[in-house]
């Protein structure tokens, strides 16, 4: 008989190739029918942790699924080194048939894998509605968090108005947001998603509630059409709160001279003291002096002194969630210096949360493309990183057929190599490894 290698590999092969035929002879092959299915729960590409079940859903192979789950009993809720499922893989393959399959034999279809993302959200990404109508009515977690957002956010984020009236009807929150992303209302504003926005204003969805930034109502004040405006206030949008650059939505629409926008808003916004004129022409003109523009520069160096004095005493209390939030707030007031987003990266690596701590080196690395590690605080995340690949490589050869340590290794390695993949020279690239 053929050794296990070779027996899971011919497997891999007949998977991926959609050859039942040539399955089922090897599974002839093999006497001990237990041995088999452990070799096909347990083989593995080394690279993504996919077993022959991943291949054959996401490939889009049902006889092949088929075979494997009623013929040899496999695994059916197996993970991968980022824990997608093969009910997941089937879903970012499109393959409908499969999946229903798979839910016909229990899989579980609201498993996240480590990025937060569900099968329902690979749904919503493929923009596939009756996948997205079959995992919602299977349980799927309507405000389930993920790199991206949760299914609503980007289902308005993507413009799918069924996929948004879908997700509402089974209980999303019209209001409830991921800390990544925008409230649902400002997703559909900022990808110009109107008939969503309607949708969600019919649902209940709070335009006064919103992370940081501007409010629906500031960023509607500056866009051309002022019927988002009117819309916003018509559902009760406070036009008197302060965004958080300081500023009032009629004071937004100044700052663009948008004059429709500050005479919808002049009516129901109350008086600002140190505007000499309150009026609209007075508005717009005091917001485009000097003395304003002044005002306006001393007030955000304030806000983000005393963003980072609050940022690095949350951190050194250890309370990362609050320091997070103090540096959120200095990358939306800063968003092009990248010491705001370095220390935001710190605060999130220890918190745990690996994959934005990851996002946001490397969107450091964007806003300084000439430095691998930009300003002082780079160090600290690069070692993070570095430190955290090394550890991953020791454990691993320690105990190499250990499969916990060996599914951390590749996975610190694939982000590792994420992260070294922004680097623009082979130079820069060597000065992180030596690190």
């Amino acid at each position: 008989m053929a050794s296990l290698p070779e027996i899971g590999s011919a497997i891999f092969e007949a998977a991926a190739k959609g050859d039942l035929k040539q399955l089922k002879a090897i599974s002839k092959k093999v006497d001990d029918k237990w041995e088999l299915r452990q070799i096909c729960d347990e083989y593995y590409d080394f690279s993504t942790g996919r077993n022959v079940l991943h291949i054959a859903a996401g490939m889009g192979h049902f006889d092949i699924c088929k075979f494997l789950i009623e013929g040899l009993q496999v695994y059916i809720n197996s993970f991968t080194f980022k824990r997608d499922t093969p009910v997941a893989e089937a879903v970012k393959g499109g393959n409908m048939k499969i999946v229903k399959f798979f839910i016909k034999h229990d899989a579980v279809t609201g498993y996240a894998n480590i990025g937060g993302f569900t099968p329902l959200h690979y749904a919503v990404l493929k923009d596939d509605i009756e996948l997205v109508r079959l995992l919602v009515m299977q349980g799927g977690l309507m405000d389930r968090d993920s790199g991206d957002g949760t299914p609503l956010q980007i289902a308005v984020s993507r413009g799918n108005v069924e996929a948004v009236k879908c997700l509402l009807s089974r209980g999303a929150n019209p209001s409830y947001y991921d800390a990544l992303a925008d409230t649902p209302l400002l997703c559909a504003l900022k990808s110009r998603s109107f008939e969503c926005f309607d949708v969600l204003l019919e649902a209940g969805a709070d335009p006064n509630v919103y992370y940081f930034g501007l409010s629906p109502l500031g960023f509607a004040a500056k866009q051309d059409d002022t019927k988002i405006v009117t819309r916003l206030l018509e559902a009760k949008a406070n036009p008197d709160s302060f965004q958080a650059d300081f500023t009032k939505p009629i004071q937004d629409a100044a700052m663009v001279r948008n004059r429709a926008a500050v005479e919808i808003l002049f009516p129901v916004t109350s008086q600002i003291a140190d505007y000499p004129n309150w009026s609209v022409d007075g508005i717009i003109e005091h917001t485009d002096s000097e003395e304003f523009k002044t005002k306006m520069a001393k007030k955000m160096r304030v806000g983000l002194a005393e963003e980072d004095i609050r940022g690095k005493q949350y951190a050194s209390n250890k309370e990362y969630r609050d320091s997070v939030l103090n540096y959120r707030m200095a990358t939306h007031l800063e968003p092009s210096n990248p010491t705001w987003v370095l220390k935001l990266s710190t605060c999130e690596a220890r918190m745990g949360q690996c994959n934005r701590a990851l996002f946001n080196v490397q969107k450091c690395i964007r806003l300084e493309p000439d430095s691998a590690v930009p300003y002082h605080e780079g160090e600290k995340i690069v070692y993070e990183i570095v430190k955290k690949f090394l550890m991953a490589c020791l454990a691993f050869s320690l105990d190499p057929h250990n499969r916990n340590t060996g599914d951390a290794f590749r996975v610190c390695l694939f982000d590792y190599f994420v992260w070294l993949s922004q680097m623009s020279s082979p130079d820069q690239i060597l000065s992180c490894i030596l690190l």
